[in-house]
């Protein structure tokens, strides 16, 4: 048997490492990106983001924008779907925002800032224009482990952390119009679709609370979960029904700009959207 050289480093995308991962128990180490949401305004034209190596082992970060935003499958799960070379009707900061610095390697423990500053073009219209950071990271080993002994192949991951970016100019505005609510038993869970489109010029952001009543009027159960509207989303979401017994009920939907986890000032306001809809548990 040829054995590969131990020099020889491989670069594996994080889907194809996941399903390696499956045969041999190893343990990642990768960059916290913070924070998650970057905005940025015309007045400053600047913005930041921190980078901490929480490994061992040194780590090889680079720094990328592109434009992308949350979207919806077939199936109601949410994706980022990012877009090489956006059209011109797309609200694109992505060739006009840039990283310093671009790459960098981060010993154990070690803080990076990456400073992001904003060129736009003359005669930028009013409203938020969006991007994706995309923070790759390389230098998470694995080793490969044959019977009683551990041969390195040279094996390299790539993992990607992705972070919106919102760049805001002149009087911004946002809303959003549910076209959509729907929802069913499925085995032991609630499934519910909610269709939404945005208003505005700027995406919205808020929470979608969920709240199952009976025909007593009592709440039986309730959930709570962020929610972003760029473009019009079709999205399933499915919660345990464990503690609820058979029966009709209410769902009672209430959308809000409340975020538990982005600084207030930085969410647009918009009037609450409330909708409800009949269900049965049988």
């Amino acid at each position: 048997m040829r054995l590969m050289p131990r020099s020889r480093r491989l670069t594996v995308s994080i889907a194809l490492a996941a399903a390696a991962l499956a045969i041999q128990p190893v343990l990642l180490e990768a960059i916290l990106v913070a924070p998650h949401a970057v905005f940025m305004d015309h007045r400053s034209r600047t913005g930041q983001v921190f980078l901490v190596n929480t490994g061992d082992t040194p780590e090889e970060v680079s720094i990328d924008l592109k434009y992308g935003y949350p979207a919806t499958d077939s199936t109601g799960t949410v994706f980022i779907k990012l877009i090489d070379q956006p059209d011109s009707t797309e609200p694109s900061a992505a060739a006009w925002i840039k990283a310093y610095p671009r790459r960098a390697v981060l010993a154990p423990g070690q803080r990076q800032v990456v400073r992001l500053l904003a060129t736009p073009p003359a005669g930028l219209p009013d409203g938020e224009y969006w991007s994706r950071i995309i923070a790759t990271s390389r230098g998470s080993k694995v080793a490969v482990v044959g019977g009683d002994s551990t041969v390195s192949a040279g094996l390299t991951l790539e993992l990607r952390t992705i972070i919106s970016l919102s760049y805001r100019k002149g009087a911004v505005h946002t809303g959003v119009s549910v076209t959509d609510l729907r929802a069913n038993r499925h085995a032991d869970s609630l499934e519910i679709w909610f269709g939404a489109e945005r208003q505005g010029n700027a995406a919205f952001l808020g929470t979608l609370v969920y709240e199952l009543v009976g025909e007593d009027g009592k709440p039986r159960d309730q959930w709570e979960t962020p929610v972003a509207v760029y473009h019009p989303l079709s999205r399933r979401y499915v919660f345990p029904l464990d503690s609820v017994p058979d029966g009709r009920y209410t769902l009672r939907m209430r959308l809000t700009t409340a975020r538990n986890d982005l600084d207030q000032r930085n969410i647009l306001p918009a009037e609450p959207v409330t909708r409800s809809v009949d269900v049965e548990t049988r």
